[in-house]
């Protein structure tokens, strides 16, 4: 394999963000369905402090064990992008 394509591989699409692998989680308790690095995790809480991120990833976790059609194409990929400050999962958790 040339080393072109290999960086294709690791960096997405044309060399762009690396990929992040599924199968590198983190077990949170009570929550099923959300995927989430470890990195990724510690940077949430940084950003957002341990309840408000609870209360994200359950009300995240609860739409894609209930949203139907629109959520499954989320399950079992990386979600790390749903949690986004200005996004409707953070600003749902707020106000509960």
């Amino acid at each position: 394999m040339d080393s072109k394509r290999l960086s294709c591989i690791n960096n997405g699409k044309k060399g762009g963000r690396p990929k992040q692998d599924s199968k590198i989680r983190i077990e949170l308790p009570g929550v099923d369905l959300v995927i989430l690095t470890p990195n990724q995790y510690g940077s949430l809480l940084e950003k957002y402090g341990y309840d408000l991120l609870q209360k994200s990833l359950l009300l995240f976790d609860n739409w894609l064990k209930t949203g139907g059609k629109n959520s499954a194409k989320y399950v079992g990929k990386n979600n790390y992008a749903h949690f986004r400050t200005d996004g409707w999962v953070i600003n749902t958790a707020k106000e509960i």
